[in-house]
């Protein structure tokens, strides 16, 4: 009898915890949304295409133009490297990144669904 009050208590106890920082909204609206601060440490790649280049052993890799040289990577053949020629590495908001040209989307679509 003593273990099943014990058992009572303590999923009492833990409803009451798991329920305690939860708020009940009457009027059904939303609280207005906050601005937020300006997120800290945020990584700034490149401002322009010239910041970028093009590493890797085929030459799949777009990063900053001063780390490209040193991009190590396995050298392997992938049918989506030869849509690379339909692009090209630059600057995409802030990142280094290939550009989404009509020809390479175009390129990648055809190869998925092969």
């Amino acid at each position: 009898m003593k273990v099943g009050f014990f058992f009572i208590i303590v999923a009492v106890l833990a409803a009451v915890v798991m329920f305690a920082g939860c708020k009940t909204q009457t009027d059904g609206k939303q609280p207005p949304l906050q601005p937020q601060p300006p997120k800290e440490n945020v990584t700034v790649e490149c401002s322009s295409d010239s910041d970028c280049g093009v590493g890797g052993c085929s030459g799949q890799v777009c990063t900053a133009a001063s780390e490209a040289a040193g991009v190590i990577t396995t050298c392997e053949y992938r049918a989506e490297y030869d849509c690379l020629k339909l692009t090209s590495c630059g600057c995409v908001e802030g990142k280094c990144a290939w550009k989404e040209t009509a020809g390479y989307m175009g390129c990648l679509d055809k190869l998925n669904s092969q």
